[in-house]
């Protein structure tokens, strides 16, 4: 038996903690935050609990080392904002922990712009050659997607002789009643993510597209979600799919990250990109430095309370299209499910579930042995069997559509 940690308790943070007391093989579960209130919530309410609660700020590497090395915790699970990434990454580096996360800084090639810190590629560079020397795995953006999505893009590869394009699709019919608008994960990375600069893959060349206009195109998810209008948003595995050096072998050539976004948030998100309040960067405003994200997203309802209030179906899933033999090859690797049926099993809305469930098989899977890859990493880096076989059972329903073309 070996001991967890999750930093950050919001949604994700207590999903994450959820499933990881369901496993045998781990001991306890070090629940930090700054603000422990769902932690304490989460501990009060499962009954002989293994759960340690403490108070912790992310960003403090040297508190964050000593708290991994005071409670010898193998795996950390970095549930906090992506921010913190670089901190928590290097006080595990310190401490010998494993490190996961879901997600990192919206994504610019060099020279784009000042390329952050915490975005996926920067955080490779600093860290494999540690990681790898201390023989520790540390897998960014473990989430759905991305997370499983890339999983999902490596299982169909293992498959393929060729491929030529890889499109990861996320769809929502959600409803969320009682509140005039809401978003089902982190508000802020939702208004960042739709008014950033869309980069993906595209003729074998990272590509720049506009926010909520480039590679519109209507796709047909499966019912009960139907045809829906679908954007490139930037996203992590947009980029890193189409540039990871296996895949790139194979012949793919294409790879972008859509999102279905009605009208009504295309204009909403629209309205704070020109007003620039879709950023953390901070601004003084009478005297006090206020992020202007947090600002235009505060008054909206935290989305670990929305759970009871949400009715409809979540598809997220990934398409690789390529050829094996003489045929050509289409999957579609996705997973369904309903969000109110999944808030009466787990307590916590679907999107929460969809991303805590990846990160904490993955730290299981770690702590068992069964990931051998050593280094820092994203998620199309792992042999994908292991983690394909246990999502279903773990409570991600995942779906294979298979379409073939031969040629007589």
């Amino acid at each position: 038996m070996a001991n967890a940690m999750v930093i950050g308790m919001g949604g994700v943070g207590s999903v994450i903690a959820q499933k990881l007391h369901e496993y045998d093989c781990v001991d306890r579960i070090i629940c930090a935050d700054r603000d422990t209130v769902f932690a304490e919530q989460l501990s009060k309410r499962t009954p002989n609990n293994r759960f340690v609660v403490v108070k912790a700020d992310a960003m403090d590497v040297k508190g964050t080392t000593a708290l991994i090395k005071e409670h010898k915790v193998k795996v950390t699970c970095n549930a906090a904002v992506c921010a913190t990434n670089h901190s928590v990454l290097t006080a595990c580096a310190e401490a010998g922990s494993h490190y996961l996360d879901m997600a990192a800084d919206i994504y610019a090639p060099p020279g784009a712009r000042r390329t952050s810190k915490n975005s996926f590629d920067t955080e490779i560079e600093a860290f494999n050659e540690i990681f790898e020397e201390k023989k520790l795995a540390g897998i960014l953006c473990m989430g759905m997607d991305p997370g499983a999505v890339n999983v999902f893009a490596r299982w169909a590869m293992d498959r393929l002789d060729t491929a030529t394009s890889i499109r990861v699709l996320d769809a929502d019919n959600a409803e969320v009643k009682g509140y005039r608008f809401a978003v089902l994960f982190s508000p802020e990375t939702f208004f960042e993510e739709l008014g950033a600069v869309p980069y993906f893959v595209k003729n074998g060349k990272v590509t720049a597209g506009k926010p909520l206009e480039s590679e519109f195109e209507w796709i047909r998810f499966p019912e009960p979600i139907g045809l829906q209008p679908t954007y490139a948003v930037a996203h992590e595995e947009g980029v890193s799919l189409g540039i990871y050096p296996p895949f790139v072998q194979k012949g793919v050539r294409y790879s972008v990250f859509k999102y279905s976004v009605s009208d009504k948030v295309v204009h909403l998100s629209k309205s704070l990109a020109l007003l620039d309040l879709d950023t953390w960067k901070k601004v003084k405003v009478d005297g006090v430095e206020v992020s202007p994200v947090r600002v235009a997203t505060h008054a909206l309802p935290k989305p670990a309370q929305l759970g009871p209030t949400v009715d409809g179906y979540s598809c997220v899933g990934t398409e690789v299209r390529g050829t094996l033999g003489r045929r050509r090859v289409e999957y579609f690797i996705y997973t369904m499910d309903n969000h109110r049926d999944c808030y009466e099993k787990y307590g916590y809305s679907l999107t929460l579930v969809q991303t805590g469930i990846p990160p904490a098989l993955t730290a299981r899977l770690l702590i068992e042995g069964k990931i051998k890859e050593r280094g820092v990493m994203m998620p199309e880096a792992l042999q994908p069997d292991e983690l394909m076989t246990h999502f279903s059972h773990e409570g991600l329903p995942i779906f294979v559509e298979k379409r073939e073309t031969e040629r007589i």
